[in-house]
């Protein structure tokens, strides 16, 4: 029996304001570069998939480096000026992502939260996130109802890897049979509830919410 769902954070629970494409190409014009928000978003996409393949060598575990090159790859896959001043526009974009304003509650998320409790089944968030994650958690009421909040740099693991699925059991004491995750990533949400022993369910939104992938595990 599932006593206690833990979720993954972006894409899953929160998404970003705005595409990141054009977050990053408004931040540009800071700098007097008026970027393609469109290629911009393009060249995070092809970044991101790098990083989550293992095809970008930066960090073990995503942190401000592997953020930075994924930025920077961003910016040249839109034709960055040569002499473009990356290192203050990073910082710059890199601070505006910590605040909460940055991010949007997917609709349901409140509401799953609560009749989850409701149900008395604890809810936690596991998530391969930075440090800025606690930042942007407290924006939002509802982070209250997550507890415990594991997050990748902080453990120094990310999901897929199994260690920090072991941790989230040691935190409340659960076995893996009592773990179940959700979450919008194939290889490292279902592929590390997977290898932990866990039950899981993925979202694929506008189809299948968090609503939809609860119902799948019987909740």
């Amino acid at each position: 029996m599932i006593q206690a769902v833990f979720f993954d954070a972006g894409g899953t629970l929160l998404r970003t304001a705005e595409p990141v494409g054009k977050t990053y190409a408004r931040f540009a014009e800071h700098y007097g570069w008026r970027a393609d928000a469109e290629r911009t978003e393009k060249g995070f996409r092809s970044a991101w998939s790098e990083r989550t393949t293992g095809n970008l060598k930066t960090d073990s575990v995503l942190g401000r480096e592997g953020w930075k090159k994924i930025v920077e790859l961003s910016l040249q896959a839109a034709g960055m000026p040569d002499e473009f001043p990356l290192e203050d526009y990073f910082h710059e974009v890199y601070g505006h992502f910590a605040r909460p304003e940055a991010w949007r509650a997917f609709p349901e998320t409140e509401g799953v939260l609560r009749a989850l409790q409701k149900k008395g089944v604890k809810t936690g968030l596991l998530s391969n996130w930075d440090g800025r994650l606690r930042s942007v958690l407290k924006g939002f009421p509802w982070s209250g109802q997550l507890e415990p909040v594991l997050i990748s740099e902080e453990l120094g693991a990310e999901k897929p890897d199994p260690v920090i699925f072991r941790e989230a059991e040691r935190r409340g004491g659960w076995r893996p049979g009592d773990c179940a995750l959700i979450g919008d990533d194939p290889v490292s949400d279902r592929g590390g509830a997977e290898r932990a022993g866990w039950r899981w369910a993925l979202v694929s939104r506008p189809q299948r919410g968090l609503g939809e992938a609860l119902a799948s595990l019987g909740i």
